[in-house]
Parts: C-alpha cells; structure tokens; sequence
C-alpha cells in the first residue's frame, strides 16, 4: 500500500480543501489553473498575474501540441492564480509529495520535490531531476492509458506520463499519485509554473511594458506605493533579470538603455525609470517606421486607414467590410487604434493563408500528397537503434498519414524491429499507439505500409491483433472491384487503409535478379531468395527491384558469423537474435494479410504490364530507383502518366543509413503521392517535407491535414503519354511568365542561443541567412537573387544578412531581396538564424502557402520543435510578369 505521512497528508489536505479550487473537465479529466483574461496595452492594473520565483532558465520554450492544449485550458480569475500556485509551489518545494515511479522492472515510492527556484523536479534524493523547460509533453487520463498497459497496470486517472529531452534523447517518466488530491497537486503544480513561465514571456513579446515593469518591480523591490520613488535597482540586478529571461543582449547593449532610462545619472533606477527602461529594450523601430507611413504623424489611426493598410500592404483583398471592422475592434479603444495596438495586431496575425478551409478533399486518394514516413519506429539511424512507439506518437501528432511497420518473428508472437541489429516491440503495442493517435490531428485516413518479414503462423496473429484492435475503422472496402476510381480522403475520413504487398505476385523474369558470386551469375526464382535479418536497412523491399537485387549481393551460403564481423557495433545481443532468428526465406504473404489489405504492393517490372493497371496498386521505388527510371525521356513520362491515375510511394536508399532525408520536391513533381522521409531527422529535406504540409486554419492556427491536393498539372489522366506534354503547355499558356518576388528580412524576437556563448554576451552577433528552395533550378530561375540592401548574395537563390552584434533580444536586419521564378508550385524559402556560423533556429515555408505583407514567422529548434515566441519578422510582396 502506498502511503504519506501523516502530517504531509493533514497539509496536503489541509491547504488543498482551503486554498485550493479543483475541478474536472472533459478534455483533460482536471482543471488547470490559468488566465484567459486579455489586458490591453495602458491598463496599469496589477492583477495581470503575480510573481512567483519562476527560475534563473526562462527563455524560449518549446512544447507538443497536447501540451500546449492543456496549459491553455483558461477559466480561473487571474487574483486566485498567484495565491493557489504560491501555495501549491511551497508545498511542493518544503514538503514534497510520494509518487510511486513507474519502470518496467519495478514500481517504487519516492518523496518529489520542487526546487527552490522552481526550474527542476527532484527525486532519490534530488540526485535525479526534470528541468521544466525540458518537458515535451504531460499525459494523463485516457492519453496515457496505452503506457498503462503496457506496464500491465490498471487504467487509474491518477496516473501522469511526462515525456522530456535529456541529452538530446526523448525520455518518458511515468508515476502514480495514491490519492486523486495528490495527483491534483502535483499535476496542477507542474503546468501552472509553465504555463507562468510562457505568460511571463509572452509579456516581453507584447508591448505590455508597463505590467512587466510592475511585476518584476514588486518581486525584486516592493509592493508598496511609496516605495516606486526611491532609486533603488542597480545595473546588476536588471542585467540578471535579462538572463533570466533569456534576453540575450550584450552589457554594451543593455548598458545604452539603462543610462538612457536613468535620467538622474546616479545608477540607480526608481520605478517611473525603470518601467522607462523595459519600454526602451521592448521599441520595435521597424514597426515604429511602418506606424508612421500609416498614421503620418497622428498617435491613432482610424478604421479607413487601417482598412487601407489590409487591402493595399498586406494583401488581404478577400476580406470584405464586416470583417474588417471585426479585426478593427479587436485591437482598437473607442474606434482608434494605437502603436501599441497595431503592434499587438501585427503579432497575432496569422502568416499562412488559410488553405485547409478551401481545399477540396473529395478528388480520388491518388490525386493527393500524403505526409508519409520511412521506418516510423526508429528514433534515430537505420542499424543499432532501439524501435519505439514514440516514433508513430511525433509522426502522428505532425499529422503524417502513411507510417510503416516492419513486422518480424519474435519469440511469443510478431513483433516490430529492423532486423537482428536492433531490439525488438511487440506487435500490439504498436498497433494499439497507432489507434490512440491515429486522428489526433487529422482526420483524413490513415495509410499502414507492413513490411511482412515473419512466418505464417505470426501472419495470422498479425491479421488478428489488426482486426481485434483497429476494428471498424479498417476500411472495407467490399465494392472495391465497381470502382473506377480510388475513393477520396473525405469519403475515408477516420478510416485506416493497410498497404501490402500482393500474395503470389506475377512471375519474375530469368533476368530479373542475380547474385554474383566469385564472379558467376546465378538465377534465382523468388521463391529461392534467401536474405539475412540482420539488414532491412531498406523498407518496402518487398515491392521494389533494386533492394531486392541489392540483397541478393550477399551469397546465401555465406557464414553468418564471418557477415556480422563486417558490420560495426554487433553486440552479444544482436548475436543472439541472429541465433534466435537465423537465416530465412523471403516471407511470402498469406491471405489472412492480404484480406485486411486496400492497397496492394507490386514489384515494379515495367509501366506497361496488365498489373500496373489495377487500381489498388502501388509501386514502391527506392529513390536511387526513380532517378534511373527519371533519366530516360520515356520512363519520366510513363511514370508522371501513372501516377495521375495510380498511387506510387518513393523512400530513401539503404545508403542512408545515417537516416538522412532527400529532397522531395522532385519527387513530387513527378506526380509521387507517398514521399516517405525520416521523420526522426529534421535536414532540409524534411523541413521541406513538413513545410508542404503545414496548412493553415482559422481554430488552431496551424494544422496538418496530412493531404494537400496536386497542383492542376498533375492532375489529369491521359491515355497516352504523348499527350502529357500537352497539358504543361496548354496550362503554363494561362499562367504569367514568370514573378518577381521582394521580400524583406526585417528583424528577429526573442532569439534562442546556444550555451557555449552564453558566458560572453559580447560575442553574440545573430544575422540570418535566406535561401530559395526548388528543383530543377535551370528552368525555373527567370532571374537570379539580387540583394537590394543590407547583405550579400551567396548563390544564385540564397544570401546572408548584416551582424548585429550584441543584440538577440530584437535585433533589426532590415535586409531586402529580389528573385524572379517561373513556377511557385514547388518553391519554398528557407530562413536560418545563426551566430558565429552556428544555427540557432530556422523556419521552412511553401512560398505560394505564405500571406503577403508584414508577418511574423515563429522559428523551429535544429530538431523540428516549434520555439514559443522566437520569431522573425518579414515583408514580402509577388508580382505577375506577363
């Protein structure tokens, strides 16, 4: 039985039935104690929120989606915040509360704490700790139900998983709270200081200067009225409240604003001074010049005059009156608008055009891009990583609609692994994941590609365990042979589709495949290919001619042994699952998996065969494959002719083994629906890869519908490939000849900063680099980038803007370029900040996805994650040439 001393608990209970107002909701099972009351800039009132210690290691934050949704969940008054967090904090911090900690191997109590500055969750001890800004993500309730049976306990609401980075690793805690008040105070604890930390932040981005100085006045000197008229703060103190909140400025820097705001030259500032000192860091002199070109002079602008501003600079020519005078009301006071205000409005506007409202989802599945991944459960490289089901957890909560499964024999059923080098899930955990998150984010259908490596026995249990647990939401699709067409992604919507290959699939040639050995061809029918486990670096070998050629390199009679000493990082381990698993014949599908099957893989032979006419079926090419098959005039428009009717799916060649991405958009150019990419590294290629799919929409801001519909070249069938040609000429003859494209680098906010620079302020100089991303660059550069002012062209698409040394706070660029393209379907722009040649943040975005005018763009840690309130701010205009 777990328990708590009896004094901890009277406390507990005490402070909790007291001080403390704890409800349930739907969503979430709690209540969360937040805010969601808007001040208005010039409001002096201090109930904005109350200070609390909140840690020496603010700064930009980055979390998952869920966990954003939970710290969002606004319905306290902002008075019982800082009386309830104050309390729950100290309890916490002093007394502590007895979680039992949950591992695979055992279940054990230990006393968790707080720190006293409230960065750190402590146990055993406080040898072992979560930094707070380390968290990805919070589940509990019915979110977490699958790691409670995976650890074989029974569902409780008192259970809480945190999932966060340590060491550039993703790390999962998992513990149980005896009573559902000791579940409700650490639970609430934990997001409550976040979700501080994040507001307290969000008032340095805003133009809220006047409750920031209040806040961090009354914490560091006093609450009393009498007390703002004595000079008290020094240089010192301001300086540490700026590291505190990652206000990466160097001491020159901060030294200028500080004299500036220290009208009596003693050093010290007073309150009035102080507050004068936070509005000088927070002046935006790039919103400033813009404000003024708007309201000539004036301290307010009109409704007319901003309407102006959305028709003619920011493009929005779609917005009638009413809606405008909707978006006027939101940030003006008695029908004016000032600089504070626009500031505040220019913050929020969204920088996406809001396609997943407008785009049409009821064309056949074929005509789509579908977000797709290779090997979904690996965390890292292709060999000698360990699966896991967090892999199809991330994909699918950036709303990727293809995962893969590779499903091989374990000792007591299927299991998911690639191959002997490394460890191995079971089966079930995966599927039962894959339900739990499968429409978390989109609901447009989900594709499963199996891998089927196992026997026949294990194919059986594999059809069942997908039967017993997906159930209804496989699609059936019993009318399938009626159908002229593949059904839409409206029509699937909430549906799982399975890929795999076709049993029995049409006879292979003599001279299909070979295996040269001492320098002999030999010819082997598919029933002969013999492969060792211990290399499925390639996915979909099944389908696809060179990975299985590749294969058959290796002679089937050589020592198994003799190979793993040719392989780096064997341990005794993979030794064994080589002895468990051994050499096998290539798995042949059996009907119990192709009968909960919809779309059927194919061993690409050739364009023109009866089996490349099924509708159902799907070709799946390695990318060393389509670049042979792209070489040739004939082949390039064989494949873009089916793939206007057919599905296709491309993944990265073994030699990936570091799981690096390609570039996708030639891929894509080619009418390929499924570009499958590791998702695990965030290179260009999939920063590209993410940004095709990053929709907007007006209730989440951003979204990942998983489904973007080809753009209208690719779109309709032909009989014949002559024809193809034909269609690019008829559409390009409507289409201006080329654009010119002016865009504006203005400034950055709230730069993130690499540790190592954190000692030398001075020596932090951010500047941001721009490059245009597209394929087939010879035909589609109309005319190269032109710097116009502010930085140096480096290459025909891409140039590095001036250094402004000293400032990661809000340093102003104010770079400008020009480039003329042909195309803009597949065009995206790149921005990468950088100090010192070292990449601090960047961000990906589909040039014909972004909204004209001013915006601010947020920016994205090396590893995908979305920085808080890290942004840049652009200005960017297109212009026709006809």
């Amino acid at each position: 039985m777990l328990t708590l001393s009896e004094t901890t608990h009277a406390l507990i209970e005490e402070d909790l039935s007291t001080k403390c107002t704890i409800r349930s909701t739907s969503k979430h099972d709690i209540s969360i104690l937040t805010d969601d009351k808007v001040n208005k800039p010039g409001d002096d009132s201090q109930d904005f929120i109350s200070y609390i210690n909140i840690g020496s290691s603010l700064g930009p934050l980055t979390h998952t989606n869920s966990f954003n949704d939970i710290t969002n969940e606004i319905d306290c008054p902002t008075k019982v915040i800082s009386t309830e967090l104050s309390t729950l904090s100290t309890l916490l911090q002093t007394k502590g509360i007895l979680l039992t900690k949950v591992t695979r191997s055992k279940h054990k109590l230990y006393l968790f704490k707080l720190n006293q500055n409230n960065s750190k969750i402590l146990w055993r001890s406080d040898t072992k700790s979560i930094c707070l800004d380390a968290i990805k993500d919070i589940r509990v309730g019915k979110m977490a139900s699958n790691y409670m049976e995976e650890y074989h306990v029974p569902f409780t609401n008192r259970w809480i998983t945190i999932l966060y980075i340590m060491n550039k690793k993703l790390k999962i805690f998992h513990a149980i709270a005896k009573t559902d008040d000791q579940f409700q105070l650490f639970y609430q604890c934990i997001c409550n200081v976040v979700k501080l930390r994040k507001e307290l932040m969000e008032s340095m981005s805003l133009p809220d200067h006047a409750k920031f100085a209040t806040i961090h006045w009354n914490n560091m000197v006093s609450e009393k009225k009498e007390d703002q008229l004595k000079d008290t703060l020094t240089f010192e103190q301001v300086k540490r409240l700026c590291d505190r909140f990652h206000i990466y400025c160097s001491v020159t820097h901060l030294r200028r604003i500080f004299d500036k705001a220290d009208i009596n030259h003693n050093q010290l500032l007073n309150f009035r001074e102080f507050q004068e000192f936070v509005k000088l860091l927070k002046t935006r002199r790039e919103i400033t010049t813009i404000w003024n070109e708007i309201a000539k002079g004036d301290n307010s602008i009109s409704i007319y005059q901003f309407g102006k501003f959305i028709y003619t600079i920011q493009g929005e020519t779609q917005l009638d009156s009413l809606k405008i005078k909707h978006i006027f009301d939101n940030y003006s006071e008695n029908n004016e608008m000032n600089e504070d205000l626009f500031t505040r409005f220019l913050n929020e506007q969204p920088y996406l055009i809001e396609i997943v409202n407008s785009m049409d989802y009821s064309k056949p599945l074929n005509h789509y891009f579908i977000a797709s991944s290779h090997n979904t459960y690996l965390l890292g490289k292709q060999y000698a990583e360990k699966p896991s089901v967090e892999g199809y957890v991330q994909v699918l909560q950036q709303g990727c609609r293809c995962v893969e499964i590779d499903i091989w024999d374990g000792e007591t059923g299927p299991v998911v692994c690639h191959g002997i080098l490394t460890a191995s899930i079971p089966l079930l955990n995966v599927v039962k994941i894959i339900k739990k998150y499968a429409f978390i984010v989109s609901p447009y259908p989900l594709i499963i590609s199996l891998e089927i490596h196992c026997n026949k026995e294990n194919q059986k249990v594999t059809s069942q365990i997908m039967k017993d647990t997906l159930g209804t939401l496989i699609y059936n699709d019993s009318d399938k042979n009626g159908m002229k067409n593949l059904p839409s992604p409206s029509d699937l919507k909430h549906r799982i589709l399975i890929k795999v290959k076709k049993p029995k699939a049409i006879p292979v040639t003599s001279t299909a495949f070979k295996n040269i050995t001492d320098g002999h061809s030999k010819i082997y029918s598919s029933s002969s290919i013999y492969e060792y486990t211990s290399f499925s670096f390639s996915s979909s070998n099944d389908s696809e001619f060179e990975s299985t050629t590749d294969s058959l390199s290796r002679d089937k009679h050589s020592d198994d042994t003799s190979t793993l000493k040719l392989i780096p990082n064997v341990t005794t381990n993979s030794m064994t699952r080589m002895k468990r698993i051994g050499l096998k014949k290539r798995a042949e599908i059996t009907n119990s998996i192709f009968e909960i099957s919809n779309i059927h893989g194919l061993k690409f032979r050739n364009f023109s065969l009866p089996e490349s006419k099924t509708l159902t079926h799907c070709f799946s090419l390695n990318e060393k494959k389509f670049e042979s098959l792209f070489k040739d005039s004939n082949q390039k428009l064989s494949m873009d002719k089916h793939n206007r009717r057919f599905l296709m799916r491309i993944y990265p060649h073994t030699l990936r083994y570091n799981s690096t991405n390609f570039n996708p958009i030639k891929f894509w150019k080619a009418g390929v629906q499924m570009v499958a990419t590791n998702w695990q590294t965030n290179d260009i290629g999939q920063q590209i890869n993410l940004a095709m799919f990053q929709l907007a929409y007006q209730k989440s801001n951003l979204t990942h519908s998983g489904y973007v519909l080809k753009p209208e070249s690719l779109l309709q069938t032909v009989s014949k490939i002559k024809d193809i040609p034909k269609i690019y000429k008829s559409i390009g003859s409507r289409l201006p000849k080329s654009y010119n494209i002016n865009l504006k680098v203005i400034s950055g906010q709230l730069l993130p900063r690499i540790k190592k620079d954190q000692k030398n302020g001075n020596n932090f100089g951010p500047y941001i680099a721009v490059e245009f991303l597209t394929d087939d660059l010879p035909n589609i550069l109309s005319n190269p980038l032109s710097v116009v002012k502010n930085g140096t062209a480096s290459s025909l698409t891409s140039s590095y803007s001036i250094v402004k040394e000293g400032n990661g706070f809000n340093p102003v660029w104010d770079m400008e370029l020009n480039i003329q393209l042909k195309q803009l379907d597949f065009t995206f722009i790149r921005f990468v900040v950088k100090t010192n040649e070292i990449p601090l943040a960047t961000s990906c975005v589909k040039l014909d996805y972004l909204k004209r005018g001013y915006r601010h763009i947020p920016l994205y840690n090396m590893s995908s994650e979305r920085y808080i309130f890290s942004t840049i701010f652009i200005y960017s205009r297109i212009d026709p040439i006809r």
